[in-house]
């Protein structure tokens, strides 16, 4: 993850639209339309980076961040089956889980009303999910989103082996953070956004084709 000045994401972002020798010219004369420009602009970084980071095939995330596991909920006996971990409130989406007796971590998360969540609680240990084929689905708790983990086996020694995963995107310092090979996938999206929000109906289409691009040019 790394943290990418906002002036020069915007720099670009008008370099994409066609508008930046235009735009720097008006700026200087504080002119309306420029000024709305910026805005607009500004406000659609924060959306594209969160849309994108999102879509992106998770192998352009990088390592993400970690998030605390210290404590465990466990269902049942302490390190037997299945438990969960509350997830930090800027919780975006899971980069990797793995308990330290599973084979391999997960890197999606299934939901409450995935059908493969009701399987998580069969009364038959092989349907649910197990060290060779781990399962983790994001729900809801009273204190908060929670990652719930099927399944364990080792007993009391098992661990959290890692956890990490993205953040929602937010401003700081004239900055905003995220991996950088989705930058340039952010710099179209966020143009697409800005164009649509000015009813520029075919520059957003083909903004939006050329971000959709980045992203599987990306992952080829």
């Amino acid at each position: 993850m790394e943290y990418h000045l906002i002036k020069d994401l915007k720099r670009d972002i008008r370099i994409a639209m066609d508008e930046n020798g235009k735009d720097e010219s008006l700026l200087k004369d504080e002119q309306p339309d420029t000024l709305l420009l910026e805005e607009i602009i500004t406000s659609s970084i924060p959306i594209a980076v969160r849309i994108v980071e999102t879509i992106a095939p998770i192998q352009l995330l990088g390592w993400g961040e970690s998030f605390s596991t210290k404590s465990i909920a466990w269902k049942g006996q302490p390190g037997y089956g299945s438990g969960y971990i509350i997830l930090p409130d800027d919780f975006l989406r899971l980069v990797s889980f793995k308990m330290s007796d599973w084979d391999r971590a997960v890197t999606t998360l299934i939901s409450e009303t995935d059908p493969e969540y009701n399987m998580q609680h069969s009364r038959f240990a092989g349907v649910r999910g197990n060290p060779q084929q781990p399962v983790a689905a994001i729900t809801n708790k009273p204190t908060g989103m929670a990652l719930e983990f099927y399944s364990c086996s080792q007993g009391a020694g098992v661990t959290v082996e890692h956890a990490r995963y993205i953040p929602q995107p937010r401003f700081k310092d004239d900055m905003i953070r995220f991996p950088m090979p989705i930058r340039n996938a952010v710099v179209y999206y966020t143009a697409y956004l800005t164009a649509q929000t000015l009813a520029q109906k075919d520059a957003a289409a083909h903004l939006l084709e050329t971000a959709m691009q980045l992203l599987q040019m990306q992952n080829g």
